[in-house]
């Protein structure tokens, strides 16, 4: 008996879960670390401040693996989700950094949010692209 289901999606969905699963725990226990002054030495906290990405990166490996088993046409809609999620994002990145130094009061946004705002974008415009077709 495999753990592995056969279907791509439902390999896509487990693998994705388990990932973000593990970007929790991960993220909790370095943050907990990182609070509570438990490493002293500044390049120990950067590595402790890192270890979250690991488990992303293994999403982004399952998000190429679920990619890779699409069909063409799938394929086409998730591309152009990319072109428009890294479009909007990019110029919306690229307004606010030149409205930002023209107006002082503006708050800084923290670079954390570029890669959920991506993911976000992304998957509203594959709704877009894909109803475009139906």
């Amino acid at each position: 008996m495999t753990l592995e289901p056969q279907n791509p999606s439902r390999r896509y969905t487990l693998h994705l879960f388990l990932s973000m699963v593990a970007y929790c725990l991960v993220l909790f226990v370095s943050v907990t670390v990182l609070r509570g002054g438990m490493a002293d030495e500044a390049w120990l906290r950067a590595i402790i401040a890192i270890l979250p990405v690991f488990p992303a990166l293994y999403g982004l490996h399952t998000f190429i693996t679920f990619y890779r088993a699409l069909d063409e046409f799938n394929r086409a809609v998730i591309a152009e989700a990319n072109l428009w999620s890294v479009g909007i994002v990019g110029f919306i990145s690229f307004a606010y950094a030149f409205a930002q130094g023209a107006v002082e009061t503006l708050p800084d946004i923290g670079l954390i949010w570029v890669l959920p705002s991506l993911v976000m974008v992304q998957g509203l415009a594959a709704c877009i692209v894909r109803q475009r077709y139906r």
